[in-house]
């Protein structure tokens, strides 16, 4: 497994301190101050890495860094400065850390394809996919503002708000298009030109495919070629060490099908698109492989989406996701029906983005990363045999983990009676338990166990599903 090098930081110490200052009144000034510096000053994370035990990634100073993506494939074509400001400024406020975004499209879903909300072209020569490119940069100019000057400011905004972009060169090749645009000739240069330009980027995850299998030697070639490209540009020679990456790949698959031995690859992706309820089987499948790496759920069903069969996909559904691939060792990443066009696609549109972006799906994650915050999250793994009796399957699967401090957690989808058998699972002989809704964040006592006995718990009363945190 490569190592990635990155950039040391210090920035997030100052928005640590916010809330434990907010309660005292005589630093009212000083809390204005960190407020603004940390919704609005710039952040320099630095380049992840992936973490020693491979499961996760890191900061520069090797804390666990908490991944909660959001798919907002449309971010750089689709988006105004102001509306990209709100945007990115909503989602950093609700605990957001990564946005999943395409710099162009070759697809009818983003459309125009090829170009941005001001009518700026993203190439001059498509054939070759040579950027185009005009002097200076003023966004009041518009013959000097181009496409390339618009992707620049969103990155740097994103980092202002302390998110990471997960940057796809190119996406839309589900119906075929983009392997029109793309091929062996040209993905070594346009890489590259993406590796030059934004190799001082470190809010930059690289992500190669754009929902798309590659199913032959052709197709493979061409993401190695981009890969290759882009870290060239980055490191100026073939060093994959100086880059994240990983690969976007299409419903009921993963990456670890076909590029598990590519050296630029970091961490598998996959995309259970409708089929929600197989995330648990298929990040499992990923994590009990024999070469470990993070595994990143990168789409789902998404909320009120009304393109599935399986619809409609409501915040309990968005929930089950989000703790399904939590619980079975993996990232997870949100989707909107509403937001990932910007609404650019009347077809899978119910309601204005600007307002989807405050759903009830978008609320209860808000829980689930404070919850997450809330426990020593990387230290947990996987563990189905805590449940004895009661697993449950397919929409009421329930789920278990355990960490080397001898703490458990259970998820329950949905109201269920199960039991737990600890023994040889936890240290402590005095254990308390705790109820936490996923929906409100409402926690409430589960009283006191023996880990030699068999515990029985049921989801309380009314509640939709349920977190169970055992210490």
């Amino acid at each position: 497994m490569k190592m990635n090098i990155t950039i040391h930081s210090s920035n997030l110490l100052l928005c640590k301190t916010r809330n434990s200052i907010l309660n005292k009144s005589r630093f009212r000034f000083s809390v204005l101050s960190i407020i603004v510096l940390c919704f609005y000053g710039h952040f320099t994370f630095g380049q992840l890495s992936v973490s020693e035990n491979g499961r996760h990634l890191v900061y520069q100073d090797n804390k666990p860094f908490l991944w909660l993506g959001d798919t907002g494939w449309g971010l750089f074509q689709k988006l105004n400065r102001e509306e990209v400001d709100f945007y990115l400024k909503t989602r950093a406020e609700q605990g957001f850390s990564v946005i999943h975004a395409a710099v162009v499209h070759k697809n009818p879903f983003i459309v125009p394809e090829l170009e941005n909300i001001y009518g700026d072209k993203a190439f001059e020569h498509e054939a070759l996919m040579k950027p185009a490119i005009t002097e200076g940069n003023n966004p009041n100019d518009e013959t000097a503002y181009d496409y390339w000057d618009h992707v620049d400011y969103i990155i740097e905004k994103a980092d202002e708000y302390g998110i990471y972009i997960l940057f796809l060169p190119l996406f839309g090749m589900a119906e075929g298009d983009g392997y029109n645009l793309i091929n062996e000739k040209n993905a070594y240069s346009y890489g590259k030109f993406l590796g030059s330009r934004y190799k001082e980027k470190k809010n930059i995850i690289w992500c190669m495919g754009g929902d798309v299998l590659s199913e032959n030697e052709n197709c493979i070639n061409i993401w190695n070629m981009l890969a290759k490209g882009v870290t060239e540009g980055v490191a100026g020679r073939e060093d994959y060490t100086k880059t994240l990456m990983s690969y976007h790949i299409r419903g009921g698959h993963t990456t670890s099908e076909s590029f598990m031995e590519a050296p630029w690859l970091d961490f598998n992706m996959n995309q259970t698109w409708d089929l929600y309820t197989s995330i648990y089987s298929m990040v499992s499948k990923d994590y009990n492989s024999m070469k470990h790496a993070p595994i990143l759920h990168g789409e789902g069903a998404y909320e009120d989406g009304p393109e599935y069969p399986t619809k409609s996909i409501t915040p309990h559904k968005i929930r089950k996701q989000a703790y399904w691939a939590t619980f079975a060792g993996g990232l997870h990443t949100y989707g909107n029906s509403n937001i990932w066009s910007f609404g650019t696609n009347p077809k899978y549109l119910t309601e204005d983005w600007k307002k989807a972006i405050f759903s009830e799906g978008a609320k209860s994650l808000s829980v689930y990363i404070q919850f997450m915050k809330s426990i020593d999250w990387w230290s947990f793994v996987p563990d189905q045999t805590i449940i004895v009796n009661g697993v449950g399957a397919a929409d009421s699967l329930n789920v278990a983990m355990r960490s080397g401090d001898g703490e458990i957690m259970v998820y329950l989808p949905e109201p269920a009676e199960i039991t737990l058998d600890l023994k040889d699972k936890i240290k402590s002989k005095k254990l308390s338990g705790k109820w936490i809704n996923p929906k409100t964040g409402i926690r409430k006592e589960a009283g006191k166990f023996k880990k030699n006995e068999l515990i029985k718990i049921q989801t309380p009363e009314g509640w939709e599903d349920a977190l169970f945190l055992l210490k």
